[in-house]
């Protein structure tokens, strides 16, 4: 069975699907815990204690 494939529009290269998701995936989780981690950093700044 082979794996669904993208093609690139530019560069005509084809790309496996599942790496496309896999590097997305990665790319984007790793914003989010950037984004999360300022917001606790800024919300722990401004906390009253």
């Amino acid at each position: 069975m082979t794996e669904p494939t993208i093609v690139c529009p530019n560069c005509k290269t084809e790309i496996k699907l599942t790496e496309s998701l896999s590097t997305l995936w990665t790319a984007t989780s790793s914003g989010f815990e950037q984004g999360f981690a300022s917001e606790n950093t800024d919300i722990a700044k401004h906390a009253i204690l």
